[in-house]
C-alpha cells in the first residue's frame, strides 16, 4: 500500500521539530531528558530496529487489511458478487441500523434524501447486502475508506475499526443515486488473512436525484487554461529536486472588469496569469494581451482578486505571489491594466497565499489582507502542529489617496503561521469585519475587529483553533439566526489509520522516542498531533455570544477529503445555504487515496 501524499506531508514536517518549540509538543521531565540524553547511541539502534518493525508490520498486516477493504470489498460489490463479499466476514449477522423505516429528510428539493435514523436490532450480513444492491441498477463507483482502528486494544473479535463507504450509481428507474454509511467493525487477523468479525451500522443516508442542476462547461464556455505555477519553488517537505511537483496553488478572481455587466474571471499561475474576459453569451475569450497584463507572468502568481480600490467605478486587480512580488494593477477602464504596485507603495512581499478585501476601518476605502505560508523553499513548519514561523501575513491601509500602508503589527494581524487562507467575517454583529486565518500546520487565529484599527486574537476564547491542516476558510449564517457560523476546510487523509500503529516509527526528536520507552504519553500525545492533522473539515457554528462549537461530525462535513477552498452558496435557492469544497491532490499510485 502507498501512503497518500497527505501523511506523508504532515509526517515528514513532524521530523523538523527543533528544540526550540519541541516543548510545546509534550511536557517531559527534565530528569528524563537527562536519561534521554545518555541514550543517544542506543536509540540508534532502535529507530533501525523500529523501522525494519514498521516494514514488517506494514506487509504483513497494514496492506493485507488495506487491501482487503479499500480494493477488493469495493471490485466485489461493483460486479454484484455476493457470496464473494460474504467469504469476507467470519460472521452471519450484523447489528446496528436495519433498512426499515428511512425518514425524509429533505423538503422541496431537487434530491429525495433518505436517513435511516431509528430502527436497530440484527439482520444477516447475506440480507444486509441483497437490500443494498436493490438500491442499485448499475454501481459506478464504491469505496470503502478505513476512518480509524484501534491497534492498542485487541479483543477476542479482533479490532475495533470505523469505517465509512460511499456508493454511487443508478437507481432502478434511472436517477442518480449515492448511499453513505457508516460502521464499527471488529477485524482479526487470521496470518495470512484478515476477516471481519462483526459489523455494527452506525449511519446510513441515500440521496437520488433527477437532472442533474449542474453541467461540466468549460470546453463550451472556452476556458481551456491548464494550471502550472513553473515559477514557484518546489516545497522542500516533498523533496528539493526539480522533479518534485509540488509548488504553489493558485486561486481564482470574479469580477466585471470591462463593465458589461458580465462577471469576468483571472486565474492565477506561471508561466501564464490569464484574464477571460467575458462575451456574455457564456463563452469567455483570452484577452491577458490586450489587457496590459503582464504575458509571460514575471512572478509565481497564488492569490489573485479584484477589487476598487480608489472608488472609481472601476475593477483593480491584486495579485499576490510567492516568489517575483505581489503587484497591484490599476484599471485604468474597460479592462485596460497598468502596474502602480511602486505608486500605490505595494512592497514585493513573498510567500503570499491568498488577498482578502474589507474596510476594516469603515472609512470608505477598501483595505487589503495577504494571508501568507512559511517559506516552503528553504525552511519547515515549527512546531508543526501549531507552526509560528511563517512569513508574517501583510495588512495595507487604504490611505484613500491610490496608496497604502502596512500596519500589519500596529493592527495585531502579523499572523506568523503557515496561513493558507483567510475570510473576514462580522462574527460579533456588531458591524465591524473580523478576519480569521487558516494555518496549514496545526492552530488557526480569530482575531476580533476592535474598532479603533487594531485587532485582538481571540482564538481560544471563542473556541476555533482546531489545529488540523486548514486550507481554506469561508463565512456563512447556515442555521438562519443572524450569526456568522464558519467552515474551515482541510486535510482528510484516507490512510491516516495506519499510523496510529504502535509500529509506525514516530517522526519526533530520538529523546522523545527514548521517553516513549518508558511511558505511553508520548505515542498518546502523537496520536493526538495525527489525528488534529490528519482528521479532515471543521463546521464551527455561532453559538451568538462570541463562541463557537464544533458541529462537524453531525453536520456531516468532516470527510471532505483533501480540502482546498470552500464557499456558502444556495445552490438550490431554498433558502437555505448550502456547501461546496473543493479538493483533490497530485494523484499517485492508488487513484482514491487522497
Amino acid at each position: 500500500m502507498a501512503h497518500d501524499l497527505g501523511i506523508l506531508h504532515q509526517m515528514a514536517s513532524l521530523r523538523q521539530v527543533d528544540d526550540q518549540h519541541s516543548g510545546s509538543w509534550l511536557l517531559i521531565s527534565p530528569v528524563l531528558l537527562l536519561l534521554a540524553s545518555f541514550a543517544a547511541s542506543t536509540m540508534l539502534g532502535t529507530t533501525t530496529a523500529t523501522a525494519e518493525a514498521w516494514d514488517s508490520t506494514r506487509e504483513r498486516l497494514i496492506e493485507p487489511l488495506n487491501a482487503k477493504l479499500h480494493s477488493h470489498w469495493p471490485n466485489e460489490l461493483k460486479e454484484r458478487n455476493l457470496d464473494v463479499l460474504l467469504r469476507l466476514y467470519a460472521t452471519e449477522t450484523g447489528t446496528g441500523l436495519s433498512w426499515a423505516d428511512p425518514q425524509r429528510v429533505s423538503t422541496g428539493a431537487n434530491e429525495e434524501i433518505l436517513r435511516w435514523m431509528g430502527t436497530r436490532g440484527e439482520e444477516s450480513i447475506r440480507d444486509r447486502y441483497t437490500r443494498l444492491l436493490e438500491f442499485f441498477a448499475d454501481i459506478q463507483f464504491a469505496e470503502q475508506r478505513i476512518e480509524r482502528v484501534d491497534w492498542r486494544n485487541p479483543g477476542p473479535l479482533g479490532y475495533r475499526a470505523t469505517v465509512h463507504i460511499i456508493i454511487r450509481g443508478i437507481s432502478p428507474d434511472g436517477r442518480r443515486r449515492q448511499l453513505e454509511q457508516w460502521a464499527t467493525l471488529h477485524v482479526r487477523f487470521f496470518d495470512p488473512f484478515w476477516e471481519i468479525t462483526s459489523e455494527e451500522v452506525t449511519d446510513r443516508t441515500l440521496v437520488t436525484e433527477g437532472n442533474p442542476r449542474f453541467e461540466l462547461v468549460s470546453e463550451k464556455a472556452q476556458i481551456d487554461s491548464v494550471h502550472a505555477n513553473e515559477a514557484s519553488p518546489p516545497f522542500r517537505l516533498f523533496g528539493n529536486s526539480e522533479d518534485n511537483p509540488v509548488r504553489e496553488a493558485s486561486g481564482v478572481a470574479v469580477g466585471d472588469a470591462d463593465g458589461d455587466g458580465c462577471e469576468d474571471l483571472v486565474l492565477a499561475g506561471s508561466p501564464d496569469l490569464i484574464y477571460y474576459r467575458s462575451r456574455c453569451d457564456g463563452t469567455f475569450e483570452d484577452m491577458t494581451r490586450e489587457s496590459g497584463l503582464p504575458n509571460p507572468y514575471p512572478a509565481a502568481a497564488s492569490g489573485v482578486v479584484f477589487f476598487d480600490y480608489d472608488n472609481d467605478g472601476w475593477a483593480d486587480l491584486f495579485v499576490a505571489a510567492v516568489s517575483g512580488g505581489d503587484r497591484l494593477f490599476h484599471n485604468e477602464g474597460k479592462g485596460k491594466f497598468v502596474d502602480v504596485s511602486e505608486r500605490a507603495g505595494i512592497a514585493a512581499g513573498r510567500w503570499g497565499s491568498m488577498p482578502v478585501v474589507a474596510d476594516y476601518d469603515r472609512d470608505g476605502h477598501l483595505d487589503l489582507y495577504i494571508a501568507r505560508m512559511g517559506d516552503h523553499e528553504l525552511d519547515s513548519p515549527r512546531p508543526p502542529n501549531d507552526a509560528r514561523n511563517g512569513v508574517r501575513g501583510t495588512l495595507l491601509h487604504n490611505q484613500g489617496d491610490g496608496t497604502f500602508s502596512d500596519v500589519s503589527k500596529q493592527a495585531g494581524v502579523d499572523s506568523p503561521g503557515w496561513d493558507m487562507a483567510a475570510a473576514w467575517g462580522d462574527y460579533t454583529g456588531d458591524g465591524w469585519p473580523d478576519l480569521y486565518l487558516a494555518n496549514e500546520f496545526g492552530n488557526n487565529r480569530l482575531y476580533r475587529n476592535e474598532r479603533d484599527g487594531t485587532f485582538s486574537d481571540q482564538t481560544k476564547a471563542a473556541g476555533v483553533l482546531d489545529g488540523g491542516s486548514a486550507m481554506g476558510a469561508t463565512w456563512g449564517d447556515i442555521d438562519g439566526d443572524g450569526d456568522m457560523d464558519l467552515f474551515v476546510s482541510g486535510m482528510h487523509a484516507n490512510s491516516g489509520w495506519t499510523l496510529f500503529h504502535a509500529n509506525f516509527p514516530l517522526p519526533i526528536p530520538w529523546y522523545y522516542r527514548f521517553i516513549g520507552l518508558f511511558t505511553d504519553a508520548v505515542q498518546i500525545r502523537s496520536d493526538e498531533i495525527t489525528d488534529q492533522l490528519s482528521r479532515g473539515s471543521t463546521l464551527f457554528r455561532n453559538d451568538g455570544d462570541g463562541r463557537f462549537t464544533d458541529i462537524s461530525d453531525d453536520a456531516g462535513v468532516r470527510d471532505g477529503q483533501w480540502g482546498w477552498g470552500a464557499e456558502f452558496l444556495d445552490y438550490d435557492n431554498d433558502g437555505h445555504l448550502d456547501l461546496y469544497a473543493v479538493n483533490g491532490f497530485i494523484t499517485g499510485p492508488i487513484e482514491d487515496d487522497v
